[in-house]
């Protein structure tokens, strides 16, 4: 059907939309684009605006005679989602082939999206190419469809792209349910994380995928398990804490949407951050969607201490995980560790303090990231994704000399614009 396969498709990003978030964030930005003259605000742009103006705009849409009655059909926000919204993917190609190729398929807007991700080569002023048709008679794309399903403690379930509540599902063998294939059933739900098929019983696997929130072992042997999450475990906190008991049903008490989907490969797709559709009268659609970055940084520091600085000086712009050189039982225990977090692909920079960094010099980029075809126009070298700096400096570092940073496809959250 498609040129999906290991070697294109190995990693996956959804991201996930709750509570309609996007819509009401992309509301508030067209009002404030709109109406900025007659309210004096002191830009046309949204994410430029103070509290103080970012608290009037809600006070002034549900006043607006024009606006209000928009902001009563869907609601506003005017903050970004705390846990932004992308969720990556590992696949296991050599555990359960078929499983993978349906999923990817579908992340990639039924193959037609495997030149690149939504996020890094985006046309605002053309229509996607659209999904092929199934035999359903909807697109196979798990973009826009719903996550029907969400019991904390348990699992999140999406991927009925075909009735959008757990009854439907379609796979991209023409349509026909496939069969489980044996070394998937063999692993284990044991841990939150872990991506496995949803069905109706034996041999009946379509589009249906689930999510596990913590271990599910009423699910093994019985479910294929094709993949992990290795990045995003913030955004299924958050997914959970919209379940519903499952003696409720399972059905989210807010909606949860896919937003969108596709292939991720570093630096050709961030690994975190969320979609702002910001407001554009030559795009079609009246917007250009914008995927803002907040990159995952890895700091090696010292100590406990001085982490804690540069999580107070990088603040809700990033997110962070540590590498604390007092904690590592050799100089050699660190480069390990930074190397293996850039090759999961659970990390985009690593910032090192000034004494550590003579620690690093040995570290080379993994050939996951520099032999990746088609990829992002960035003359990537160590330096663009190892970056020395006191905390302070942190920020800028990251804007001025990081591949997130000088990439022209997307754009850096909060203080980092």
């Amino acid at each position: 059907m498609s040129a999906v396969n290991a070697t294109s498709c190995q990693y996956c990003y959804i991201d996930i939309d709750i509570n309609n978030h996007r819509s009401k964030l992309a509301l508030a930005a067209a009002f404030v684009d709109a109406t900025d003259s007659r309210y004096g605000f002191s830009s046309k742009d949204l994410r430029k605006l103070g509290g103080s103006e970012l608290s009037r705009v809600e006070d002034l849409i549900s006043t607006d005679h024009e606006w209000s009655t928009k902001s009563n059909d869907i609601g506003i926000e005017i903050r970004p989602p705390t846990a932004g919204n992308r969720i990556i993917i590992k696949l296991y190609w050599d555990v359960a082939p078929l499983a993978c190729e349906n999923f990817a398929t579908l992340c990639t807007n039924g193959g037609t999206g495997l030149g690149g991700s939504s996020s890094s080569k985006t046309n605002n002023n053309k229509k996607p190419k659209p999904a092929p048709i199934g035999e359903s008679g909807k697109p196979l794309t798990y973009r826009n469809s719903t996550v029907h399903r969400v019991v904390p403690g348990f699992i999140m379930q999406g991927g009925d792209f075909v009735f959008g509540n757990g009854s439907g599902g379609e796979s991209i063998y023409n349509g026909k349910k496939f069969k489980d294939e044996k070394s998937g059933l063999a692993l284990k739900h044991d841990r939150m994380g872990i991506v496995s098929m949803g069905n109706s019983g034996k041999n009946s696997n379509t589009s249906q995928f689930f999510i596990t929130f913590a271990k599910a072992p009423q699910c093994d042997g019985k479910h294929v398990v094709f993949g992990k999450v290795i990045s995003g475990f913030e955004v299924l906190h958050a997914v959970e804490k919209v379940g519903v008991a499952e003696g409720g049903g399972g059905e989210p008490s807010v909606p949860v949407t896919i937003t969108d989907c596709g292939v991720y490969n570093a630096i050709d797709t961030p690994g975190s951050g969320y979609w702002y559709d910001q407001p554009d009268e030559d795009s079609f659609v009246g917007y250009s969607p914008v995927f803002m970055v907040r990159p995952r940084v890895v700091v090696v520091a010292p100590t406990q201490a001085v982490y804690q600085k540069f999580q107070s000086a990088m603040g809700s712009n990033v997110t962070t995980t540590s590498i604390i050189v007092d904690e590592q039982g050799s100089d050699g225990d660190v480069v390990k560790q930074a190397f293996h977090l850039l090759e999961s692909y659970a990390a985009d920079v690593i910032v090192v303090a000034p004494v550590c960094a003579s620690l690093l010099c040995s570290l080379e980029l993994p050939s996951s990231w520099t032999e990746v075809e088609g990829c992002a126009e960035v003359d990537l070298s160590v330096q663009n994704v190892v970056i020395r700096a006191k905390p302070v400096e942190a920020l800028t570092a990251i804007r001025i000399k990081s591949w997130v940073g000088i990439g022209t496809n997307w754009q850096l959250d909060g203080a980092m614009m």
